[in-house]
C-alpha cells in the first residue's frame, strides 16, 4: 500500500511539473481553458469514479482558477489551473492503479477457485484409485481362493518341479500370514490360515506323495485374505506404501525397493561376511531403521533366503545373522517390537538352485515394510 501512495505522489509531482512547463508561456485564460478541456474529456470516465478524491481536488483547483481569472488575477489563475491539470492527471494514474488492483484481485480469486477445484478433483481421483486398487486385490484374493481342480499324477521331473513350486507357495503363505499378524494379530481368519500353513509344512516334511500343491495354493490364498482383512481393519485411509516407496527410491540410488502383497520390499545381497554383517549392509540397515522410525505404522519383516537348502550348522548361523539384522535396524531407530525375522531357507528361489553358477542369487535378505493399509 505504501508503494502505491509513493507512486501516486511521484505521478502527481511529474504531472505538476509537466503542466507547469507546458503552460509557462500561456496566458492565464488559456491555461484555465486547457484545464477545462481536460476536465470535459474526463467526464464519465474511470478517473472520476475510481479516484474521486483526486478528481474532487482537481475540480476545486479549477474553480479557484476560474475565480482568479474572473478577478483579473492571471498569476493566481495560472497557478490554480496548473494544479488542476496535475490533479486530473493524478486522478487518471490512480484510476489505472485501482483498475489494475481490481483485476489482480479478480485473477487471484479465480486462481484460488481453480486451485480448490483441482484439489477436489485430485481427492476424487485418489479415492477412485484406492477403490479400484482394493477391488483388484479382492479379485486376486478371490481367484486364489477358488479351489483348483485336483492334480493328477506326473512324471518324476514334473513332480520335482511341482515340489519346488509347492515349497515356494508354502513359504509365501507363511510370510503373508506373518505379515498379517504384524498388522493385526486379531485379523479374521488368521488362526485358520496359520493352521493350514502348519499342516502344509508337516505334509512337506513327511515327503509322501502326492506333492500337496493344491493345499499350498489354498493356504497362500487364505493368508493373503487374512492380510487384506487385517489392513482393512487397521486403516480406512489410502495406502501409505506409495509415500514410503517414493521415499526409499529417493533415499539411495543403490536401493531398488519394490511392491508386493506384503508391502514395500528392499532386497540386500552379499549382506554378510560370515555370521556378521558387511559394513556397507550394516549402514544400509541403519538407514532403513531410520525410515522405519519415521513411518511407525509399518511393521518390518526380515526374511533370510539361502542359496541352497541349509545344513543344521548353516541354519544356526542364519539365526545369528537374523539377530544382527534386527540389531542394525533397531540401532537405526526401528521399534524392536515391530520387527520379526523369518527364515525362508531355499524354499523361495529366484533362480534354479541346480544352476551352480547362478544359485548364489537366491541368497538374499528381504526387508519388508508391511503396509498397514490394503
Amino acid at each position: 500500500m505504501r508503494s502505491r501512495v509513493e507512486t501516486a505522489i511521484v505521478v502527481f509531482a511529474l504531472a505538476l511539473a509537466t503542466s507547469a512547463c507546458a503552460g509557462a508561456g500561456a496566458s492565464g485564460a488559456g491555461r484555465v481553458g486547457e484545464a477545462e478541456r481536460l476536465r470535459a474529456g474526463l467526464t464519465g470516465r474511470e478517473a472520476q469514479s475510481l479516484a474521486p478524491q483526486a478528481f474532487a481536488a482537481a475540480d476545486r483547483e479549477l474553480e479557484l482558477a476560474r475565480q482568479a481569472a474572473a478577478a483579473g488575477d492571471s498569476t493566481g489563475a495560472d497557478l490554480h489551473a496548473d494544479r488542476a491539470v496535475a490533479s486530473y492527471n493524478q486522478a487518471i494514474a490512480l484510476a489505472r492503479l485501482a483498475r489494475a488492483t481490481q483485476e489482480e484481485a479478480a485473477a487471484s480469486e479465480a486462481l484460488a477457485r481453480a486451485t480448490d477445484e483441482a484439489a477436489r478433483y485430485a481427492a476424487q481421483r485418489k479415492a477412485v484409485d484406492r477403490e479400484a486398487d482394493d477391488l483388484e486385490k479382492q479379485l486376486r484374493v478371490a481367484r486364489e481362493a477358488q479351489l483348483p481342480p485336483p492334480s493328477g499324477p506326473a512324471d518324476p521331473e514334473r513332480e520335482r518341479a511341482r515340489l519346488v513350486a509347492t515349497q515356494a507357495l508354502a513359504t509365501q503363505a507363511r510370510l503373508l500370514c506373518s505379515a498379517a499378524r504384524l498388522v493385526s494379530p486379531q485379523a479374521p481368519g488368521l488362526g485358520e490360515a496359520e493352521a493350514a500353513v502348519t499342516a502344509l509344512d508337516k505334509q512337506l516334511e513327511a515327503a509322501r506323495p502326492p506333492v500337496p500343491i493344491d493345499p499350498a495354493a489354498r493356504a497362500r490364498a487364505a493368508c493373503l485374505a487374512s492380510l487384506t482383512k487385517a489392513r482393512r481393519a487397521a486403516s480406512a485411509d489410502g495406502d501409505p506404501s506409495d509415500t514410503l516407496l517414493g521415499e526409499l527410491s529417493r533415499a539411495a540410488s543403490a536401493l531398488t525397493p519394490a511392491r508386493d502383497e506384503r508391502g514395500v520390499v528392499v532386497t540386500l545381497r552379499s549382506a554378510f561376511k560370515g555370521d556378521k554383517l558387511a559394513t556397507e549392509s550394516e549402514a544400509t540397515l541403519k538407514d532403513l531403521g531410520r525410515v522405519a522410525a519415521a513411518h511407525p505404522t509399518f511393521a518390518v519383516q526380515v526374511v533370510l533366503h539361502d542359496a541352497q537348502a541349509p545344513s543344521a550348522a548353516e541354519a544356526a548361523a542364519n539365526q545369528r545373522r537374523g539377530e544382527a539384522v534386527v540389531k542394525a535396524l533397531v540401532d537405526g531407530g526401528a521399534a524392536a517390537a515391530k520387527v520379526k525375522v523369518e527364515q525362508a531357507g531355499a524354499k523361495a528361489p529366484v533362480v534354479d538352485p541346480r544352476d551352480a553358477r547362478r544359485r548364489e542369487r537366491n541368497a538374499r535378505v528381504e526387508i519388508v515394510f508391511v503396509s498397514p493399509a490394503s
